[in-house]
């Protein structure tokens, strides 16, 4: 990936190519490529360092004692993972992250990206930012999740995607059951508000 892509990223906006080439070589060694299905981070691994993902997309997923998952989100890069937790006082992942497609990342720890947000204010309000606009969308999802309607969680679903997924999958996006799902979709034909 050209560094110029990464400058796109809500997380590097105001940092010059430069500052982004010192950040990606501060940690020799921390490249990592991983295979579709891989495990990016497991729930309960600590988080000491964030991962710049240069290629591929990801998925997070939580998953309860009963097997039950629900998909959060799928993040594509550019991007940043690990940025919510690291500096958590308990900082453990409390969900998977799992490779969608093939990945290439870049890892950074803690006290080299702390650095660079002291040495660059910059940098420290895009990050603080960034933040702030995952926290928007968790809540965004949560609000979805837990205060709406499966039938209007399914229109506002189709209205954001042009594609559905298989039902299986789209049960885990909207944290349901297959059963409620289809229920869900035979009503809305019913209605006549989907033609699918």
């Amino acid at each position: 990936m050209d560094i110029h892509e990464l400058q796109n990223c809500s997380f590097f906006k105001g940092l010059s190519e430069e500052d982004i080439a010192n950040l990606l070589l501060s940690s020799p060694g921390s490249h990592r490529i991983y295979k579709e299905g891989d495990f990016v981070a497991r729930q309960g691994e600590v988080c000491d360092k964030i991962a710049i993902m240069m290629k591929g997309s990801v998925y997070s997923v939580m998953i309860n004692d009963y097997g039950k998952e629900l998909i959060l989100s799928n993040i594509k890069s550019p991007n940043i993972l690990g940025y919510s937790f690291i500096f958590g006082t308990d900082n453990k992942f409390n969900i998977n992250v799992i490779a969608k497609t093939p990945c290439e990342m870049i890892f950074v720890e803690k006290e080299k990206l702390l650095k660079l947000l002291h040495e660059r204010p910059v940098f420290m309000q895009s990050f603080m930012r960034g933040m702030s606009d995952i926290s928007m969308t968790v809540f965004k999802r949560i609000f979805e999740l837990n205060l709406s309607k499966l039938k209007q969680r399914l229109l506002s679903y189709m209205e954001q995607h042009e594609e559905l997924p298989k039902q299986a999958e789209l049960a885990k996006q909207l944290g349901v059951t297959r059963p409620s799902l289809s229920r869900a979709i035979a009503e809305l034909k019913r209605d006549g508000l989907i033609k699918k």
